[in-house]
């Protein structure tokens, strides 16, 4: 077999381009194989099935999300506001420009047709990222409240990142980012 011309992260994040592309359900091997410039045999041969590859795929972003901007919501910091606008510029740069970010939202539209591990890796992701919103939201308020932002920031980041997929220049983060800080400064 001749060596590939790219690397394992290389063939990983033109998969998740495919993905975003044409979707769970249209994300055929031929067309996988073809974004990552492989034939089927080769892809079959670094990766035992569609479902294998979106699964490392999945893992290796909740991996970059948990060492990353979860573990940078965990961290206790003070002031809050400045804290939050570091994250949500993380965050911004991940979902908006990363070849992977909302991968996980635009899965989500096709939940009937995806595989139960799949489905299950997708709800982990997003519980820590709620889990990770929750920690930094505590030193703001109370549990119950702070869980209660947890969950709509969570939410309304990914209506936001998807929003801004179909209007990019409508601000939508920008209003997502105001409204927390708002709610944070209200907080003091």
């Amino acid at each position: 077999m001749r060596p590939r011309k790219l690397s394992r992260e290389q063939l990983l994040l033109e998969a998740a381009c495919c993905f975003k592309q044409h979707g769970y359900t249209g994300a055929s091997i031929s067309l996988l194989a073809q974004a990552c410039g492989l034939s089927k045999a080769a892809f079959y041969y670094d990766f035992s099935s569609k479902d294998a590859l979106l699964y490392e795929i999945l893992d290796a972003t909740h991996q970059q999300l948990k060492h990353g901007m979860f573990q940078q919501l965990r961290k206790p910091q003070l002031p809050l506001d400045t804290a939050f606008e570091q994250i949500h510029a993380s965050a911004e740069k991940f979902f908006s420009f990363g070849g992977i970010g909302c991968l996980a939202g635009i899965l989500s539209a096709e939940q009937p047709n995806l595989p139960q591990p799949i489905q299950d890796k997708l709800i982990s992701i997003f519980q820590d990222w709620e889990q990770a919103f929750l920690v930094f939201f505590s030193q703001a308020a109370d549990q119950a409240q702070a869980q209660i932002w947890a969950k709509l920031a969570v939410a309304d980041y990914e209506g936001a990142i998807l929003m801004t997929r179909i209007r990019p220049a409508a601000g939508y983060l920008d209003l997502l980012q105001q409204r927390i800080l708002q709610q944070l400064r209200s907080a003091k």
